[in-house]
């Protein structure tokens, strides 16, 4: 199952976890999301994914990446959502996809 193809421009659309997907990555929300409730975490793929890039052990990356794919892991370099990667992370993506470096998102007033 790969769900990368969908379309997300920033902040306009979120990309949901699909269904079939759910009962296999619920207990990963669970772990890399300590704060309010798991199954609402699935309802935003870039978000999800974004926290196992960072908190994920790697059996947790290692499932995400197989059931959503490379595209939506990509995707998520590429919108980024601000304060949750660690420069450690961001860092070892970026090589991992051969991809430039670029200066970590930062939150601001406004996107919280």
């Amino acid at each position: 199952m790969n769900i990368g193809n969908g379309s997300v421009t920033g902040k306009s659309k979120r990309l949901g976890i699909p269904d079939d997907a759910r009962p296999l990555l619920l207990p990963i929300a669970r772990r890399v999301f300590w704060w309010g409730e798991p199954e609402e975490w699935l309802d935003d793929a870039i978000r999800f994914a974004a926290q196992v890039m960072t908190y994920g052990n790697w059996e947790d990356t290692a499932t995400v990446w197989k059931v959503l794919g490379d595209d939506l892991l990509r995707k998520v370099l590429e919108f980024p959502p601000p304060g949750v990667f660690d420069i450690k992370s961001w860092t070892y993506w970026h090589v991992r996809y051969g991809l430039p470096i670029p200066p970590l998102p930062e939150r601001k007033i406004g996107d919280v």
